[in-house]
Order: structure tokens, then C-alpha cells, then sequence
């Protein structure tokens, strides 16, 4: 049963953005000012707006928010797949300008290639980078017996369920052994059941590796149940709304989903949707 409850912080962007949380000596990911403006059709959509927020190293840190404000192109620029229109991101203290081998990313659908193998598929950055592939192979098979899956290494994709097939995207994103793992919704094309063993068994990966890892999820108690920290975005622009502090023991299991506290946490977040829902 948990003890302890969240702290919930309301964040005013004096308050979140202070040069110490920002520039903190073990940051991985640090944001600050950070704007992304699209051009569409109807003119200029501003997405992300004045966004900055810092992760430490091994933190788990959640971000939430309606659909549409920005969480996403967050992720990609961190990712180093876009472009902001202002301010910036650094990955270990180095502006991110494009892609880097020590930034890795699980995508909503793992698109692993159907004609590779399991271990062919986890080896994909490494032969894109024209590293050592036979140096990385022990490597390779050491991460899918990390993600339960060293008895299907030379099995082919649509010989896995959909669990399976995310687990070896985990895999491949780990293996450069990445700064900091990024997840863009990677549990959201599950089933229920599905959804809930793969947050288990990714709560069990990050805890054997300790790996930094920034999470998007629509899902509330998903955050909840993998997160040291959550993050609540606003609706579109997205800027930061508030900060969850998770204080919850670990490890956390699904009977952890039924306990009061965990139960208080969900209903805080809600209530903080519900109130921008009404907001004029």
C-alpha cells in the first residue's frame, strides 16, 4: 500500500523555468524558451510556446496534455527531426541541431523492416551509422534478453504480437546505449492488457538500466505508474501547466493502480484537464 502522496506544484513560468532547474549539472535534457511555429494554410500555427523544463540523469518523466498541444513536436525536436522557431534544446549540455547517436526514440509503431530478423532489426542503427555490426551483436542479444525476447532473435516481425514487436523497438532505440530515451506514445496501438504488461515490463527495463527517459501518453494512470516526475501541458499552444512530483515507492505493480494514493494522483490530473476544459 503506498504511504506517500504526490506533491502537486502549480508552476508559474518564473517559478518552472529558474536558471538552477534549468542549468542543473547532471541535466540531460534541458528546453528553454523553446517556440515551434508550423505555416499551414491559415497562417501561422504556433504549437509549443515558450516551453522550458530540465531531466535529469535517470529521471522518468511523463508528459501529458490534450491531443493537438505540442507533445509530439516536442519529442521531434528533441529528436533532432525538427526544427524550432525560437529558443532551443540541449542534450547534454550540446544544442540538439539534427539526429545524434546518444539520443534514442520509440515510436508509436515500432516499424521494424518485415524481411530482417528480430536481431537484424535491433542491429539497424548500428549498420546506419556503418559501425562494428559484429562487435554490437553480443550487445544486441544481451538487450533482447533484457526485453524477454532472446528466444525469438531470429524470428521474423509478423511472426510477433504487438507487445512483442514494441519490446524490440525498446531494443533497437537502446542499442547505442542513448543519453536519454525518448517515447512518443509507445503503448497506444495496445490493447488494455496488452498496455498495462508492457508498463510493467518497461518499469522493469528502466530500472535495470537507469536510462533518462522522456514519455508522451494521453493515458493518466500510465504516467502515473512509470513517472518520477509528470508534466501537464496546456491545450494548443503548448506551453507547461503544472509538475506532478510521483513521490510513490517503487517498484510499482498493477495492484499499485487500485491503492487511495494512486487513486488521489489520477484525480488531481483530471481535475487539472476538467478546469482548462472550462477555462474561457
Amino acid at each position: 500500500m503506498f504511504q506517500r502522496r504526490a506533491r502537486e506544484l502549480r508552476i508559474e513560468p518564473d517559478v518552472a523555468n529558474t536558471e538552477a532547474g534549468l542549468h542543473h549539472k547532471d541535466n540531460v535534457l534541458e528546453a528553454e524558451h523553446l517556440s515551434v511555429v508550423y505555416q499551414s494554410s491559415r497562417g501561422p500555427q504556433r504549437a509549443v510556446d515558450d516551453l522550458s523544463l530540465s531531466i535529469r540523469a535517470g529521471e522518468f518523466v511523463s508528459i501529458l496534455g490534450p491531443s493537438g498541444c505540442g507533445k509530439s513536436t516536442f519529442l521531434n525536436v528533441v529528436a533532432g527531426l525538427l526544427q524550432p522557431s525560437s529558443g532551443g534544446v540541449k542534450v547534454l549540455g550540446e544544442t540538439v541541431a539534427s539526429p545524434r547517436a546518444d539520443v534514442g526514440v520509440v515510436f508509436q509503431k515500432p516499424t521494424l523492416l518485415p524481411w530482417a530478423t528480430v536481431l537484424e532489426n535491433v542491429l539497424i542503427p548500428v549498420r546506419a551509422l556503418r559501425q562494428d555490426v559484429a562487435a554490437a551483436r553480443p550487445r544486441a542479444q544481451e538487450l533482447l534478453a533484457l526485453v524477454g525476447l532472446q528466444a525469438f532473435a531470429h524470428h521474423y516481425p509478423d511472426e510477433l504480437s504487438g507487445g512483442m514487436q514494441q519490446r524490440v523497438g525498446i531494443a533497437r532505440a537502446l542499442i547505442r546505449d542513448p543519453a536519454i530515451l525518448l517515447m512518443d506514445e509507445p503503448f497506444a496501438a495496445l490493447d488494455a492488457m496488452t498496455r498495462e504488461r508492457m508498463s510493467i515490463e518497461l518499469q522493469d527495463i528502466w530500472t535495470a538500466r537507469r536510462k533518462t527517459v522522456l514519455f508522451i501518453t494521453h493515458s493518466i494512470p500510465e504516467a502515473v505508474f512509470l513517472s518520477d516526475r509528470v508534466l501537464v501541458m496546456t491545450p494548443s499552444p503548448g506551453r507547461l501547466h503544472a509538475e506532478i512530483i510521483i513521490d510513490l515507492p517503487r517498484l510499482r505493480s498493477l495492484d499499485s493502480m487500485s491503492s487511495p494514493a494512486f487513486g488521489a494522483i489520477c484525480g488531481k490530473i483530471r481535475r487539472m484537464f476538467n478546469d482548462q476544459v472550462k477555462a474561457p
